[in-house]
């Protein structure tokens, strides 16, 4: 009985972990599954409404990423990083306040831990889509090797 204990409590906070690694995603996902039921109303069919509900968050994704990585105003990349913030916390809203019913039927309660994971999560969002390569990169003024030895361009061995 213990062990499942155990293992409940890591399937939970790996949970946790992809709720938060995910968040980001939560903007091309609403667009396409908004696309997918469109389509599907509009009487295009299972496959298409999938495939076009596909290309629809995946040009979401593509586009905001491009918009980030292109536009060096910080205004328009703080807006554009919003626009995924927003429904990021919002899901992180609705998942905290999901799992937290389980435990609990204090509203109070439930209210203040959907806030503090909507925060969590609209922050892990913003971060995720403001962060670009340039800027987890190394640069080369630091990239020396180990030990404090000087880079000349010989290799260890000719020495």
């Amino acid at each position: 009985m213990t062990i499942f204990l155990i293992l409940g409590a890591v399937a939970g906070l790996y949970v946790l972990a992809l709720l938060f690694r995910l968040a980001s995603y939560a903007l091309p996902v609403y667009a396409g599954l908004t696309c997918a039921f469109l389509l599907l109303r509009h009487d295009v069919g299972h496959l298409g409404a999938i495939l076009g509900g596909l290309a629809v968050g995946i040009a979401t994704l593509l586009i905001g990423q491009g918009l980030i990585a292109l536009i060096r105003s910080p205004l328009l990349r703080a807006g554009i990083a919003l626009l995924f913030a927003i429904p990021a916390g919002i899901a992180g809203f609705q998942a905290a306040h999901a799992l937290g019913s389980l435990a609990t039927d204090n509203s109070m309660l439930l209210a203040i831990l959907g806030y503090i994971a909507a925060m969590a999560t609209s922050l892990s969002a913003w971060r995720s889509v403001t962060m670009s390569e340039r800027d987890t990169c190394v640069t080369s003024q630091f990239a020396g090797p180990v030990g404090g030895q000087s880079s000349t361009g010989q290799s260890m061995s000719a020495e």
